[in-house]
């Protein structure tokens, strides 16, 4: 017997973001979105991500605390409160869309937090999408939703669109300095510190996944053209969706969306400020272009 097609519309379904996705207040606001806060904690301090502690906020006990801050994702309390608020107001459907399971256990919080509602959970009104990017690269996929449901569409559809999104998701980015990863524990602080020392900036590639180095140039305004320059090599003359991601550099940030625009055919362009989540590991003068190609 073939199963009913589920058809789902902004009326009916609600989307639900973790708040290292980035989706710009604006638009989170526009499509009635509920984004569910990474817990930032300094010390025994932990503070929720976009409801205790603004980015600017992060960035300025960031640079005066002597111990590195640490995240983590959201717990489950934290989905299924959105959950309940979803129900609630009237959702039939709920589609949760994450960063990457490779880069965070958000994912399996969102997982969890569906068991506070059996009956729901048995009659197939969860969906969970794994976006297998991170920042805005997730971010792109949920807007992508957003705009799918406006029309009305069926959930095979929807998904089958997200699948081909997340396929061709793919970012690029350049750190300011090593020293934070070192302090993270994803380099060591010899690599960092040579790296410094030579001005040695790592480009590293977001796709499918994956967060690896894929090149090391001297100077910021180098590395900077490498990144470009590498995601128009993915992308080449098609249209694309496309953010420029940073953290704490909003004036480079700008200088970079205004070059980007007579470089790429661009759709739709945003400027979205990484967050804790992400720039506690990077550290500030993070900046990184993320997208999709829109002709698949």
């Amino acid at each position: 017997m073939t199963p009913t097609p589920i058809a789902l519309d902004n009326q009916r379904a609600r989307i639900v973001v973790d708040s290292s996705s980035n989706v710009p207040p604006t638009l989170l606001a526009e499509y009635k979105m509920l984004e569910v806060p990474t817990l930032v904690n300094f010390g025994t301090e932990s503070l929720r991500n976009n409801v205790d502690l603004s980015s600017e906020a992060f960035y300025t006990r960031f640079a005066q605390s002597s111990q590195l801050p640490t995240t983590s994702q959201p717990p489950p309390s934290f989905f299924a409160a959105a959950y309940q608020q979803a129900f609630d107001e009237g959702a039939e459907h709920i589609l949760v869309i994450t960063v990457s399971t490779k880069f965070s256990g958000t994912f399996a919080s969102a997982q969890t937090a569906t068991q506070e509602f059996p009956e729901a959970l048995a009659a197939g009104r969860f969906t969970l999408w794994d976006s297998a990017s991170a920042s805005i690269g997730s971010g792109w996929q949920a807007l992508v939703a957003a705009r799918m449901l406006e029309q009305g569409v069926e959930l095979a559809t929807l998904l089958a669109r997200l699948e081909k999104i997340r396929a061709t998701t793919i970012g690029y980015v350049t750190l300011e300095t090593l020293k934070y990863a070192a302090r993270s524990g994803r380099v060591s602080n010899l690599q960092a510190g040579i790296g410094d020392l030579l001005h040695v900036k790592p480009v590293m590639e977001v796709i499918q996944g994956r967060f690896a180095p894929v090149g090391r140039v001297r100077g910021r305004k180098r590395a900077i053209r490498e990144v470009i320059e590498r995601f128009h090599a993915s992308v080449g003359d098609r249209p694309v969706n496309l953010a420029v991601a940073h953290a704490n550099t909003p004036s480079e940030a700008a200088e970079l969306a205004a070059e980007v625009r007579n470089i790429f055919k661009i759709q739709e362009l945003h400027t979205v400020d990484i967050g804790p989540a992400i720039a506690t590991l990077t550290g500030p003068g993070t900046i990184a272009l993320l997208g999709h190609p829109v002709d698949e």
